[in-house]
């Protein structure tokens, strides 16, 4: 794709009090004149960013639009690929959750080897509304060619952008609820580093779904929250990050917890896994957001190898398909109970989110059973 100047030209007339970069050239611009404000995010320092670690060259910068607040409290890191049919509900999405706080924000769209028109569905929504974006047309090479590396330099710019402010990430085939960013701004503000949400999944595509996929998603949660409820009663603790389920469609953090791990982590798939295991390990504050009314494609056909569509093909597939791999029999979560010693309240948690044993759903099921039997022992009715 030729490099072109974004729309930004015409914009910068309608929105005098807003910083635009004007595309094309280094500098950036403001009505009160070049360089009133001396932002760090710049043509240059985003080239800058596909010169290093873990990006070191094999990134390129394609084409830049947008336009760029002065200062936003908090950004929202998407990346995009192919998908011109779902942006138009995530960006609604996105609008009225934007829209429910008096927060300022901004949205970083990394869009990268593109076959569609999504840089322009993106650049038509942002005519119609005052939502401060930017959208990075970018190219990687073959072997960084995935939804982590995209995420991290949306991430990345996102970082530059707010300062000390916060970062949240999602996808472009979800609609995040209403309550989204405030509820997380609140969260982080009462010193969380790291939220997720536990996102559920589009019900009309999941109706599309055999029924046992949704009996899956029903049973993987009821597990989780009779496990909780059991570590509650032989520890005496919160058991909140039994309920973690870290998904890129809902995430938000503090720039400094994200700056002091030294950014996402980048395996081929599961960025988001292994960012909120980092944070564990780093003896970071991660919460549980409550369901806001996120939801994420059901498709099984998605973008990543090996990740949420494959999941979901399997199980449409298999009658009996492991499960998350992060929940483990009662047996295991009761041998750490046992050993909780000076890591109060972390339930071990370097080795707990390691030591999941992908039990297949029939294992899952007779674990469940387990597990009410004896929440009702402890005197625990109608448990989860």
């Amino acid at each position: 794709m030729s490099e072109t100047i974004g729309p930004v030209d015409r914009i910068a007339d309608q929105y005098e009090s807003q910083v635009a970069i004007m595309f094309g050239r280094d500098f950036i611009h403001h009505p009160g004149g070049i360089g009133a404000y001396n932002r760090p995010l710049s043509r240059a320092s985003i080239e800058a960013l596909c010169g290093i670690a873990p990006f070191s060259g094999r990134a390129r910068l394609v084409r830049l639009a947008g336009r760029v607040p002065a200062g936003p409290d908090y950004a929202v890191a998407i990346p995009v690929r192919n998908e011109e049919a779902r942006l138009p509900g995530a960006l609604e999405a996105l609008t009225r959750s934007m829209e429910a706080t008096c927060s300022r924000g901004q949205l970083i769209f990394v869009v990268n080897h593109t076959d569609d028109e999504s840089a322009l569905v993106i650049e038509r929504w942002a005519q119609r509304t005052a939502l401060d974006y930017l959208v990075v047309e970018a190219s990687f090479s073959a072997e960084i060619r995935n939804a982590a590396h995209a995420r991290r330099l949306a991430l990345e710019i996102a970082a530059l952008a707010v300062g000390d402010g916060v970062l949240f990430t999602t996808d472009a085939d979800t609609r995040v609820g209403v309550p989204w960013v405030r509820k997380c701004l609140e969260l982080v503000q009462r010193n969380r580093d790291l939220v997720c949400e536990d996102v559920w999944l589009d019900e009309q595509e999941l109706a599309a779904l055999p029924d046992h996929v949704r009996e899956i998603g029903e049973v993987e949660r009821a597990y989780a929250a009779a496990c909780a409820q059991l570590w509650r009663c032989w520890t005496g603790q919160r058991s909140d990050m039994l309920m973690l389920r870290p998904s890129g469609a809902s995430m938000a953090m503090r720039a400094s917890a994200y700056r002091a791990l030294g950014g996402l982590p980048t395996p081929p798939v599961g960025e988001d896994r292994a960012l909120c295991d980092a944070m564990l390990v780093a003896g970071r504050s991660v919460a549980a957001l409550p369901n806001t009314g996120t939801r994420t494609s059901a498709r099984i056909d998605g973008r990543a190898r090996g990740g949420c569509g494959d999941a979901l093909m399997d199980r449409a597939s298999n009658a009996d398909p492991y499960c998350d791999d992060r929940l483990k029999p009662v047996r295991i979560l009761r041998e750490e109970a046992e050993r909780l010693s000076e890591r109060e309240g972390t339930i071990g948690l370097a080795s707990s989110v390691a030591s999941g044993c992908g039990m297949r759903f029939s294992a899952l099921r007779q674990e469940l059973l387990l597990a009410r039997e004896l929440l009702t022992k402890h005197g625990i009715r109608n448990a989860a």
